[in-house]
């Protein structure tokens, strides 16, 4: 038996108010994720995290979230822990066109032996709704306990199945701009990913654009580790190693966005990637501080 799961609980940072409660063609797109599972075969099929009590009062199954606010990835792990042992289509609330076909598309791909997660691919990447079997679920624990927040980053390490869908079906609501009918069938915009969509384009810039806005007084933090901090660092970054980032997420909001640094690009990636999907504005530095230091530029050493 597969269940179905709708992710509820996201910040809705950039809709303004509650995405899974936002009306598209007047059903609550909560209510529509969830018609969608249950048309493609999923029983039974409940909503996780956000306003429990507002969703129970429009007719769903709706059930607090164990750890608020901490992304997909262990949204997905409850969902999984919850519904043991049977298998999970799980979809972010903001994808209200998706439908039966998909979500049995999804469902089908993950039946083939082997098979830990199916992602739904629409040519320009994968989006939040995919099945998720239970031997998944160790894994996956075993991925967050070591910093791993991404959901595409534990979809590459889990050698995920990219089953390809219809771009319409996987449409992304993320923004009031979103609901224009006009965008409908349109491929959802990269940039617009947020916590519903691991498909996003991270602003990046160089070490040469980064002392520039530092000179402006621009945020940074660093997400290596206090030992490569301590060694060598651009002066003023905080540091905020990456498997803490989580719990200080409050640490990347303010005006304007905040950048991201680590040792050569690719840790600063990942944080980028959860903070867009907490609603945070944040920008990569490419080539990181091995690019600031091999420029020439001074750095500071120690824990200051």
């Amino acid at each position: 038996m597969t269940n179905g799961v709708v992710l509820t609980g996201g910040r809705s940072s950039r809709m303004g108010t509650d995405k899974a409660l936002v009306e598209v063609g007047g059903v609550a797109m909560a209510a529509r994720v969830a018609a969608a599972l249950r048309a493609g075969g999923c029983d039974p099929v409940w909503c996780q995290g956000g306003d429990v009590a507002a969703l129970r009062a429009i007719g769903l199954d709706a059930r607090p979230d164990p750890e608020p606010h901490a992304g997909p990835l262990a949204a997905i792990e409850a969902a999984l822990l919850a519904a043991a042992p049977d298998d999970v289509v799980v979809a972010a609330c903001d994808l209200p066109d998706l439908d039966g076909a998909t979500v049995a598309a999804l469902a089908a791909a993950g039946a083939a032996p082997g098979v830990l997660v199916a992602a739904a691919d629409d040519g320009a990447g994968t989006h939040l709704a995919a099945w998720w079997s239970q031997a998944a679920a160790a894994p996956l624990r075993s991925l967050r306990a070591g910093g791993t927040f991404s959901y595409r980053e534990a979809l590459a390490s889990l050698g995920a199945v990219h089953v390809p869908v219809a771009a319409r079906t996987v449409r992304n609501v993320n923004r009031p701009t979103d609901l224009d009918p006009a965008h409908r069938d349109r491929p959802a915009h990269p940039g617009s990913m947020g916590i519903s969509s691991p498909v996003m384009a991270i602003a990046e810039i160089t070490v040469d654009e980064l002392a520039e806005r530092l000179a402006a007084g621009a945020r940074l933090i660093d997400v290596r580790e206090p030992s490569e901090y301590e060694e060598a660092h651009v002066p003023g970054a905080v540091l905020i190693p990456l498997g803490t980032v989580p719990d200080q997420i409050d640490a990347f909001r303010g005006d304007g966005p905040t950048y991201v640094i680590c040792r050569s690009g690719a840790r600063s990636m990942s944080a980028c990637e959860f903070a867009v999907e907490q609603g945070v504005d944040v920008v990569n530095v490419a080539g990181g501080t091995m690019a600031w230091v091999t420029s020439g530029r001074d750095y500071a050493t120690g824990t200051a």
